[in-house]
Order: structure tokens, then sequence, then C-alpha cells
């Protein structure tokens, strides 16, 4: 079961060089070498909260998580990052089985991602309106589902949904559109402490 690391900080920005550098030709390869998780994509927050700045990890399971973050060198890089950057924050999700994962080696293209509680009391409605109306229409309207998870470790809200489209226009597209907007108010109707963040490649690893 994929598990996903979830890091994001904004960069010092008299630092900013030496954050881009540091990023790209130590942080991405010397976690990759270690062979415990890869980061698959690395953003900015185009419009939503902030942090600006968000990198993800994926890994075959939380115990291959446990052993990268305890191991020297990971700690040694994590401190070089925390100089060049502030607020910074993670999360370790895992999948909530409502959407099959698409695992990719390097994520491509612009996200659009939701994180809210689900209401108890609303538990499986929200589970029947997932399944029936939200996903077949916001694959109709041309954004693709791609990943939908809980928060094993880190802050509300508990679930994070991760939706992907091949260009920004189609996001913009689908935000204007009065079906999604009704979707929208539906999914608030189940759901408390909303929020949603666009994303567009950084540059360091998922170059459009």
């Amino acid at each position: 079961m994929a598990v996903k690391l979830i890091q994001y900080w904004n960069p010092i920005h008299d630092r900013q060089a030496r954050f881009d550098r540091f990023l790209t030709d130590e942080y991405v390869p010397r976690i990759s070498d270690a062979g415990l998780m890869r980061i698959v994509g690395t953003w900015h927050v185009a419009s939503g909260e902030g942090p600006y700045f968000i990198a993800e990890g994926v890994a075959e399971s939380v115990q291959e998580i446990e052993a990268l973050i305890t191991r020297p060198d990971y700690l040694d890089l994590k401190a070089r990052l925390l100089a060049l950057v502030r607020d910074y924050h993670s999360k370790l999700l895992a999948p909530t089985g409502r959407v099959t994962a698409r695992p990719v080696e390097i994520e491509r293209g612009y996200k659009f991602n939701q994180h809210f509680n689900i209401d108890s009391a609303q538990y499986y409605e929200f589970d029947r309106f997932l399944d029936r109306e939200y996903l077949p229409a916001v694959e109709q309207m041309g954004l693709a589902m791609v990943g939908d998870w809980r928060v094993r470790v880190g802050a509300t809200p508990h679930v994070v949904s991760e939706c992907r489209a091949e260009a920004l226009e189609t996001i913009g597209l689908v935000l204007e559109n009065a079906a999604f907007r009704r979707l929208t108010l539906s999914l608030l109707d189940l759901v408390s402490d909303y929020g949603c963040k666009i994303l567009v490649p950084s540059g360091h690893v998922n170059r459009n």
C-alpha cells in the first residue's frame, strides 16, 4: 500500500538561489538514492492557503518512511533544508480506498487539491455522493481524480483529495463551471473545515 509524505514550507527570499541548488542537486537525488522514498512532485501554490512550496514523496509503506526519516543522512539533509526555509511542516498520508491510486514516477501537469473533514454522521452519504455523483462529474469535466488520502500523522483536515489536469486552463474552466459549483455546494453539506489549492510545477522535479 503506497503512502505519501507531504512537506510544506516557504523558501527564505534571500536564500532562494541556494535553496534551488540544494533541492535539485542534493535533497531530491539523495532521498532517491536511499531507496526508501521517491520525490514525485514539487509544487508552488498558485491559489489557496500556504505555505507556498510543497514537495511530495511516495513510499511503499509507513515503515519505509519511518526508516528514511530516522537515517542520519536524512536528518542532515533536513537540517540543511531548514536553514533555507521557514514555516516547515509535514503530513503522512495513507490512501482511503475510495479512489484507485494512479502511481507515477513523476507528477506531471497541474493539480487541484481539496482538504476537509468528513462529518461523522454523513460518512456513508459522503461515500455514495463521491462514487455516484462527484467522481463521474469531475472526470467528465476534464479533471482526473488521482488520489484520496487520510492524514495518518499531521494536522487536520484529515482528508486530502487530489485532481490533476494537463493544462492549468482546464482547472480554471472547471472552477467556473456552474455544475461544478453545485457539486461543491453538495460536498460542503457533507464536510467541514474545507479548503483547496491550485498547484503548479516548481521546476525542481516536474518540469512541464
